[in-house]
Order: structure tokens, then sequence, then C-alpha cells
């Protein structure tokens, strides 16, 4: 009678154990992810200005599970890079970058996670853009930060090689701009666009510093 009782307490305890893993496990971050794709379906074809938009996207976002949420900031800050990329107004990008940073910023306090080198060069590459856009040099230090971060978290991935090589560029940085040249053609030695992009770069430096004589 009592192994009997025993049991039926194990059983009942895998059965909520079991519910709640599928509740928590997969029900959660399906319907998150499907109020995500609902978001986006309905702010391409309603959404009036970005704040709009950003409440939209706010409700996924907000869903609670307890996986999923880093996936979905990344795809929101690769949307909010294209808004960037297509408008020079401050005001609203501004507003894109204080809504994208809240969003990130958990994820980038936490250090942690497979994507978290991905998730840093998304800041880095929105940051980038926010500068030449507005000229706002806070985003040219922020871009610079972010990508500096990446490459200490892949010294050899190309995405902030790249970047860096972008901004040092942007911001003047000679002595930089050679040595993440140099970094790049010892890996890629026939990198015809950085070898072109690193002699125009000195020309107009050296075109500058004449001008100034």
């Amino acid at each position: 009678m009592q192994s009997s009782s025993l049991q039926k307490v194990i059983f009942l305890v895998i059965a909520v154990l079991a519910a709640w893993l599928i509740y928590y496990g997969s029900y959660l971050p399906m319907r998150k992810s499907q109020v995500f794709i609902d978001a986006m379906r309905s702010a391409r074809a309603e959404a009036s200005s970005f704040q709009d938009l950003a409440a939209r996207l706010s409700v996924p976002l907000d869903a609670p599970s307890p996986v999923g949420q880093e996936e979905l900031v990344r795809n929101t800050a690769n949307i909010m890079l294209n808004l960037v990329s297509s408008n020079s107004d401050p005001a609203l990008i501004a507003a894109v970058m204080a809504f994208i940073e809240e969003r990130y910023e958990p994820i980038i306090t936490r250090e942690t996670g497979t994507s978290f080198g991905q998730n840093v060069y998304i800041m880095g590459a929105i940051n980038e853009v926010a500068f030449i856009k507005t000229q706002d040099t806070k985003y040219y230090e922020r871009s610079k930060f972010y990508f500096e971060k990446a490459l200490e978290l892949g010294p050899k991935r190309p995405q902030p090689l790249y970047g860096l090589f972008d901004v040092y560029r942007i911001g003047g940085d000679v002595e930089n701009a050679k040595r993440i040249a140099s970094q790049i053609l010892s890996q890629w030695p026939d990198d015809a666009k950085v070898q072109a992009g690193l002699a125009e770069f000195l020309q107009k430096v050296d075109e500058f510093q004449q001008s100034k004589q």
C-alpha cells in the first residue's frame, strides 16, 4: 500500500515537472516568437510613427519567457539598424538609439551568452551608422567601444575587424587604421578593398596635412 502511494506521488511529481517544462520551455518561447511575428506584420502595415513601432515591438519584447529574449532583441536591433540607415533626422535617430540601448542594456551588462559577441557587434554597427547620419560624436565613441569589445571577444573575427577599420578611418585615427588593416591583410592578404581603402585614407590624411601648411 505504501509502495503504491509512493508511486503515485512520483508519477504526480513527474507529471507536474513535465507540464512545467512544456509550458516554460516550449509554449512561452513559441508564444513570444509568434507575438513578435504578429507585431512585425502589424507594424509594416499600420505603424504610423516610430513611437507606434516601438510600442508594437515592446509587446513581444516584454512578453514573459525564460528563453528567446536575446534573439528577439537582436532581431529588433537589425530592424532599428535599417531604420537609422534610411533616416537623417537627429531626433528620430536619438529616439531609436535610446530604445535599442535600453533593450540591450541587460544583455550587454550580463556579458554572457553564445551570441554575446554578435550582440556587441550589432551595437557597434548601429552606433556607427547613427554617427554617420548625425555627426554626433557620442555615437562614434560608442561604436568604437562596442567594436573594440567585440574584437576582444573574437580577436580574429572579420566583423569587428572591418567595423574598426571603418571607424578608425572615419575618426582620422591613422595608427589604429594601419594596425587593423595590417591584421586584416595578415588574415586575408588578397583583400583588395582594404588595401585600396587604406591607401585612399592615407592619401586624404596627407592632403589634409599639406593643406594646413
